[in-house]
């Protein structure tokens, strides 16, 4: 218990000393990081009697270490590679509220398409489970589990390529609705009826992952639509203001109404499981960080570079005759409390694959790769200079705010995921239209720091 309260205070400090050098800004990388970990580690705190958890300083030093290097690295980029921020605060004296347009026969076209794939995916997903079970749930358990099986054995997924690679697109056309949604929404611009759309189109991206049992697309969306109005209507309202106190009460609005959603949907999910309420989002929560003690307590060997963090990138070498394939998309359970899980935060998968050296690098170039995006693509750029790159952001931002869980580079690091990316951004290109601006933005640099 001593050591998670420390690792608690260690958490709050790195959050306070990155939340002063973002200049108050609650969503940048590092402060959501932060923040996610102070959750984690409550929860796992407030389990210690329940789970019977004898959490060691090491583990506690290898997280306080590794979010110091991550905010640190953050800070570094800001500050040497982003020229903007060379002792100047630059603020918005002018703002651009026009509206983003996609035409309404191309939505509907979108609708169509997404609806007529999700339900040949469903087709595939009875045909592949076959017998002939009651309810649609009994069908997604039934495939999540030989989906779990043929990644663990074969790393190759059981579902026709052509449907898969039509799936890419279905994906891809949420990220771009929720975008476009979110930013017209700040502007309160578009009719009603072209906003139901829009929504119409997420939930059906939504929709693959259902069917495979899992809820991590419900999760990927939720914090892409966060940062997307975050970043809309700083954009629009100015990078002086500030929404931390709006975000904070939006995130325990959020937590209160998404955590039992996930519990009561189980079942629909053909999930069942015979722990509370408060069991099940405490081990969602806070396994992980109970789970990556365990494993430096006893680790497994590591056979080949990179298989736990690079799966992505082993399975495209591999498919070119450069190496052999990993298929540790899964880690191994462990027993924790009344069950298992097998999440062991953001540091484990480079650190089994690279030793600690190579973790401490990894999680620079990870906080690297973030500052690059959004302190030089995105914050303090006109939307028009920055909507691609913060839609492929949105994208991408799962991997922090679910850092304290897992570590998502096994399927961010993907040719599936620069797909999906690039498919979203090329449909902004060809069919989004900009409307009336009433105003243009105009960033000045007012005053040295």
């Amino acid at each position: 218990m001593v050591s998670l309260s420390v690792l608690i205070l260690i958490e709050v400090f790195l959050f306070c000393f990155a939340y002063y050098f973002s200049e108050h800004d609650i969503m940048s990388p590092s402060c959501m990081m932060c923040i996610m970990f102070i959750i984690s580690t409550t929860f796992a705190l407030l389990n210690v009697n329940n789970w019977k958890v004898n959490f060691s300083f090491n583990t506690t030093a290898l997280i306080g270490s590794g979010l110091l290097v991550y905010v640190l690295a953050e800070i570094f980029f800001r500050y040497v590679f982003c020229g903007q921020l060379h002792g100047k605060l630059y603020v918005q004296n002018e703002y651009d509220n026009s509206e983003l347009i996609i035409k309404p026969i191309i939505l509907d076209a979108m609708i169509a398409f997404n609806a007529v794939v999700v339900f040949l995916y469903l087709k595939s997903i009875i045909s592949i489970v076959g017998g002939n079970m009651t309810n649609l749930s009994s069908y997604f358990h039934a495939y999540r589990v030989m989906g779990i099986n043929s990644m663990q054995y074969q790393g190759t997924s059981i579902t026709n390529g052509s449907i898969n690679f039509l799936l890419r697109f279905v994906v891809a056309s949420g990220y771009l609705a929720a975008f476009i949604g979110m930013r017209n929404m700040v502007t309160k611009n578009a009719k009603r009826s072209v906003q139901l759309r829009y929504a119409i189109i997420v939930i059906l991206s939504l929709m693959p992952s259902l069917m495979t049992g899992g809820r991590s697309g419900i999760l990927r969306m939720f914090a892409a639509l966060l940062i997307y109005y975050y970043i809309c209507w700083h954009q629009i309202n100015g990078w002086d203001k500030n929404l931390s106190m709006k975000y904070i009460r939006i995130g325990l609005f959020s937590f209160f109404i998404i955590a039992p959603s996930f519990y009561f949907s189980l079942e629909m999910l053909g999930r069942a499981t015979n722990r509370t309420i408060i069991d099940y989002i405490s081990d969602y929560l806070a396994s992980s960080i109970c789970l990556l003690d365990q494993y430096l307590k006893s680790p497994v060997p590591c056979v080949l570079w990179g298989e736990e963090s690079l799966v992505g990138v082993k399975k495209l070498l591999s498919s070119l005759g450069f190496g052999e394939l990993s298929t540790k998309y899964n880690l191994e359970f462990r027993h924790l409390g009344i069950g298992e899980s097998n999440v062991y935060t953001f540091f484990r998968r480079p650190l089994h694959d690279f030793g600690y050296g190579g973790m401490y690098v990894f999680v620079v170039l990870v906080a690297f790769f973030f500052a690059w995006m959004y302190y030089k693509k995105i914050k303090y750029k006109s939307y028009q200079k920055s909507a691609g790159w913060t839609i492929a952001y949105g994208y991408f931002y799962y991997w922090i705010m679910c850092s304290s869980i897992d570590q998502y580079s096994s399927n961010m690091i993907s040719v599936g995921a620069a797909i999906q990316i690039g498919i979203a951004v090329i449909g902004y290109k060809l069919f989004v239209r900009v409307g009336k601006s009433k105003r243009r933005i105009n960033f000045q640099k007012v005053r040295d720091r």
